[in-house]
C-alpha cells in the first residue's frame, strides 16, 4: 500500500466512488417538484426529459449517452424543473454533492460563480416561458418545416414543396406529435391558403408552399402571439400606407437604386404629387421617416427620400394576410 492511501485510511477519507444506477425502460429516474442532491450522466440507452403542462405531459427532450441531467438542482438547491423517464434501458452515473463539489473545487472561482449565474438564468426563462412555445404544436411544425426547407424542398408544378410523408416521419421524431395532430395542423394551414396538399399520379402527396414569405410571415405571428405581441406593421395608418405606396410608384419613373435602397429626389417626388397639399405631404414623409419607413438624406441642393420596396411589400402582406392568420380552423 503506498504512502498515500494509507494517510487516507488514517484519516478516515477514502476515494470516492461512483456509482451507477440501472433503468428500465418506463422507471423514473426522478420527478418534476422533487429535490435532489445528485448529476446523473447517462452511461448508456437513452432517457426522457418531461414536463407537466395544462394539457399533459409533454416530452422536451431526449438525453443519449454522454448527456447530463440534473445539475440545476444541485446547484441551486431548487426543486427539480422536470421528470426524467428511460425511454429504453438505460445506464447512469450517479455524481453525488460530495464528489461534484470536490471535484468543483478544482476549478477557478470565476467559473463556479459564471456556473451559478447561468443556471440562474435558466431558471428564470423556464418561468417567463411557461413552455408555451412547446404546448403550441403548430409553431412547432412550421418550425419544423422551416428547418427542412433548405435541403429538403423541391419544385413541384412550378411551386417549392416539401414531400408529405416526410413531414409526418420528421415532425413525429423531432416534435413527437401525432400523426393526426400533424395531418390536422396541415389541413389548417391549407384552410388558411398558406399552403396545399397535392397528390401526383403515384399517390405521392406533395405539401407545396405558394409563397414562401407568407409561410414565414405566419411563423413571426405565431412566435409574437407566444409573447402576447403583435405585427408593429399593423400600428401604422392607411394613409401612411398610401403615401408610401406613391413614393414607390414614383420611384419607378425617377428613382435610383443604391446600396442602401431604393432613392427618390424629393423634389420629383413633391412635384408628382402636386395635387396634394405641400404641407401635410412634408409632415406625412417626417412621420414615415420617425417610423424608421424611410429616411430623408441631403443630396446637393436637395433631399433624397431613401426606402426598401420589401419594406413596403412587407406591409401589404401582413394586411392582407392577418385576418388568414388570425382564422379559427380548428
Amino acid at each position: 500500500m503506498q504512502s498515500g492511501d494509507r494517510t487516507k485510511l488514517k484519516t478516515g477519507q477514502r476515494p470516492h466512488q461512483l456509482q451507477t444506477k440501472t433503468l428500465k425502460e418506463g422507471d423514473t429516474l426522478f420527478k418534476e417538484g422533487s429535490f435532489g442532491k445528485e448529476v446523473y450522466l447517462v452511461q448508456e440507452g437513452k432517457v426522457g426529459v418531461y414536463k407537466d403542462s395544462p394539457e399533459g405531459t409533454v416530452e422536451l427532450a431526449a438525453v443519449e449517452k454522454g448527456g447530463i441531467i440534473g445539475e440545476m438542482s444541485l446547484l441551486d438547491n431548487q426543486p427539480r424543473s422536470a421528470t426524467i423517464r428511460a425511454i429504453e434501458e438505460s445506464s447512469v452515473i450517479v455524481i453525488n454533492e460530495q464528489v461534484f463539489y470536490s471535484s468543483l473545487k478544482k476549478a477557478p472561482g470565476w467559473l463556479n460563480s459564471i456556473i451559478k449565474i447561468i443556471v440562474s438564468r435558466l431558471r428564470d426563462t423556464n418561468i417567463r416561458l411557461d413552455y408555451s412555445s412547446l404546448r403550441d404544436h403548430e409553431h412547432g411544425l412550421i418550425s419544423l418545416m422551416m428547418l427542412l426547407l433548405p435541403e429538403n424542398k423541391y419544385q413541384y408544378e412550378s411551386t417549392i414543396a416539401l414531400g408529405y410523408e416526410t413531414i409526418i416521419i420528421e415532425a413525429y421524431y423531432v416534435c413527437r406529435l401525432k400523426k393526426k395532430e400533424i395531418i390536422n395542423i396541415l389541413l389548417g394551414l391549407e384552410k388558411r391558403e398558406i399552403v396545399t396538399i397535392e397528390e401526383d399520379d403515384k399517390g405521392e402527396k406533395h405539401i407545396c408552399i405558394r409563397d414562401l414569405e407568407v409561410l414565414k410571415l405566419f411563423f413571426e405571428y405565431l412566435t409574437l402571439k407566444s409573447q402576447h405581441k403583435e405585427f408593429q406593421e399593423i400600428k401604422i395608418p392607411p394613409d401612411a400606407v398610401a403615401i408610401l405606396s406613391n413614393i414607390a410608384y414614383i420611384a419607378q419613373k425617377s428613382g435610383i437604386e443604391t446600396a442602401e435602397g431604393t432613392a427618390l429626389s424629393k423634389t420629383a417626388f413633391l412635384e408628382d404629387m402636386s395635387e396634394k397639399d405641400t404641407d401635410k405631404l412634408e409632415k406625412m414623409l417626417l412621420d414615415l421617416r420617425r417610423r424608421n419607413l424611410i429616411n430623408i438624406m441631403p443630396e446637393g441642393n436637395d433631399y433624397n427620400i431613401l426606402f426598401k420596396p420589401q419594406t413596403l411589400s412587407r406591409i401589404k402582406k401582413i394586411n392582407d394576410w392577418l385576418p388568414r392568420f388570425e382564422m379559427d380552423v380548428k
